[in-house]
């Protein structure tokens, strides 16, 4: 039984060293280097003021390439860690970890989203030399909530605050009087950053309020509706905040008489 499963262990690194030699494609350089990797979570590092993201770099997933040749992809990180490669010497390989991939991050809990733990790192593999790789893993989305004070709730049967990314007006979230201090919507924001559009819905405006708002990445932005000054005539604000920071705060209409 021992030999057996060294037999099949060997032969899983076998076909793991024979991965990057790619010995069938003429234009790779003879010569070879030996490089391992490591993953990295940073979340905890770089958001200190919030709970864990309680991910496991286990279970990433991870793809190389070398050039735009896929040399391989989705593997699970825990399942090549510790693991040494033969590699082509060449410049231009590139390791991918992911804990989702960008569609699994918007798709998931019923189109609302998960957050995504993501890095990327480039590197050369040397002639003759031993490299570890190492991929520091950061968080690639954002989040987004509601808050509505108790007087918008008490003065209106319905609600609602539509969500969607200018760029992908086919994905559309609605939180309403039926979900929206239960739910948490998650968006892919890339290093230059995505616009959102919104569309606020109160019975007592007298119509729908729309405006956008630019995410970084690794924030989470709540969207608070109110209304200053209680009495027959309202104004309502919505305040923006970022991590708990107050972003910036408008008025969404002129005076509004609830009891009309």
């Amino acid at each position: 039984m021992g030999k057996q499963i060294l037999y099949i262990i060997s032969l899983v690194g076998l076909l793991l060293f024979s991965a990057c030699s790619d010995s069938d494609n003429p234009t790779l350089s003879n010569e070879t280097g030996e490089i391992s990797f490591s993953v990295v979570d940073t979340t905890e590092v770089s958001n200190s003021t919030r709970a864990s993201l309680d991910v496991d770099v286990n279970e990433f997933k991870v793809s190389l390439t070398r050039g735009n040749y896929s040399v391989f992809s989705n593997k699970r990180y825990g399942d090549i860690v510790g693991t040494s490669f033969l590699c082509a010497a060449r410049p231009d390989y590139s390791l991918i970890a992911e804990s989702c991939s960008e569609e699994e991050a918007e798709s998931a809990n019923d189109g609302w989203g998960q957050f995504r733990v993501a890095g990327k790192q480039a590197f050369a593999v040397v002639a003759n030399q031993s490299t570890t790789v190492t991929v520091n893993c950061g968080l690639m989305s954002s989040s987004v909530n509601v808050e509505l004070s108790d007087f918008v709730i008490d003065t209106n049967s319905t609600y609602s605050i539509e969500f969607h990314a200018t760029d992908d007006l086919e994905r559309s979230l609605t939180f309403d009087e039926s979900n929206y201090s239960s739910k948490t919507a998650y968006f892919n924001v890339g290093e230059s950053g995505r616009e959102l559009s919104y569309t606020i819905t109160l019975p007592t405006l007298k119509a729908p309020y729309t405006g956008t708002l630019a995410l970084t990445s690794a924030k989470n932005y709540k969207l608070s509706v109110k209304v200053e000054n209680e009495g027959s005539n309202e104004t309502v604000t919505l305040g923006i905040t970022v991590d708990g920071t107050l972003l910036e705060e408008k008025v969404l209409t002129e005076k509004i008489n609830p009891y009309m």
